[in-house]
């Protein structure tokens, strides 16, 4: 895939920027200040502030997370400034993540970006401060489908693994595109939530007519089927140059904690770039871990199709034209004001590059300085 660099035309709010500059000089004046996640430590009178990391196993996209964790890439960065990481499992079938940043169980974190944007307008307390890795959703039809494209999709059930669900979100901003409509005055089509693992069972048998997966699932129902692939976030024109996992931190460690904020998103980052460079120690790792299954030529394959150098810029790009779109689609509310909800929802965190490149023969992290497009 075609990867190149551009400039940075995004900036982030005023408001929240002063209140990220302030909180810094509060936090270098004093290291017993109270931050997200404090913990006691030994040693009279002091304490170590923690990062709490979301993770969830059997997501292949998931890992960059997975090497931060394995590597240690978090854990080094925010020893650098006396901090520590921790690390909290996202299960299929608990609480969501959108739960546990609302109970404040999680500070920071990587996931489908889109999934979140309903919730951040009603009020769910994250800002996104990096693009992460780009594709890894696709939509499938059966072979024997008269169904050719996203044109044909008027009228159809569309399973999906959930009715927030990032594949839902990038299918309506298609649908749209196309002239179907899927706004609630106007909804040609029906979406279906299903578990992950049954939404190929669901379409083979006729259930739905499409289905939006995430890989490695997806990409398994393809082969296991015989399914027709009729649009790749991957690849598709639209969506290829979006990041679809995107990292966050929470307002409360923006708040209290920024220069942690900072370190676990350029740890995040550098994470990325690894998985770029190395896809197939990047699909090892996992698998001997225990945190994806598969064949390992089968998951670096995958990792390797999709984009992994991260960027800040072309995050946020994705970020505002998603909201822009989904506001025509009815998913965000029309009162709201979106540039204000990108300025929030996206910020640039002093320290942090627009991303890094992993030279694997010398080991190193470059910085990206130049924005992408």
């Amino acid at each position: 895939m075609t990867k190149n660099l551009f400039w940075l035309s995004a900036h982030s709010g005023a408001g929240l920027a002063l209140l990220i500059a302030s909180a810094l000089v509060i936090c270098s004046c004093s290291k017993k200040d109270n931050a997200a996640g404090t913990s006691a430590s030994s040693g009279k009178n002091s304490t170590q502030k923690v990062v709490r990391i979301n993770y969830q196993t059997g997501t292949l996209c998931a890992a960059p997370v997975h090497i931060a964790m394995k590597k240690g890439l978090f854990e080094e960065e925010l020893a650098k400034i006396g901090q520590k990481a921790e690390y909290v499992n996202v299960v299929e079938g608990g609480p969501t993540l959108a739960e546990l940043i609302g109970s404040g169980k999680v500070d920071a974190g990587y996931g489908l970006y889109a999934t979140q944007l309903q919730a951040i307008e009603n009020g769910l307390p994250i800002s996104y401060t990096s693009g992460i890795h780009t594709g890894c959703t696709k939509y499938y039809v059966r072979a024997d489908s008269d169904i050719q494209s996203v044109k044909d999709l008027r009228g159809k059930k569309i399973g999906v693994p959930g009715l927030a669900d990032s594949s839902v979100m990038n299918l309506k901003r298609k649908l749209l595109d196309v002239g179907i409509g899927v706004t609630a005055d106007n909804n040609e089509v029906e979406f279906l939530a299903y578990s992950s693992s049954d939404l190929a069972i669901a379409l083979n048998n006729g259930a739905v007519d499409v289905i939006g997966a995430h890989d490695p699932v997806a990409t398994r129902g393809e082969l296991a089927y015989g399914f027709r692939k009729i649009l790749d976030t991957g690849t598709d024109e639209k969506f290829v140059h979006e990041y679809c996992c995107q990292q966050f931190v929470t307002h409360k460690l923006l708040k209290e904690n920024p220069e942690g904020a900072a370190t676990v998103t350029r740890a995040l980052q550098k994470a990325s770039a690894f998985v770029e460079a190395e896809p197939v120690e990047a699909a090892r790792i996992q698998i001997e871990n225990n945190l994806v299954s598969g064949d390992l030529d089968f998951n670096s394959k995958l990792l390797d199709e999709l984009d992994f150098i991260p960027s800040r810029s072309l995050g946020k790009k994705t970020f505002e034209a998603a909201a822009k779109q989904l506001q025509v689609a009815g998913i965000l509310k029309a009162e709201t004001d979106i540039e204000k909800f990108v300025k929030t929802g996206y910020i640039e965190l002093p320290g942090v590059p627009d991303g890094y490149i992993y030279d694997s023969e010398k080991g190193k992290y470059i910085e990206i300085t130049e924005p992408r497009a």
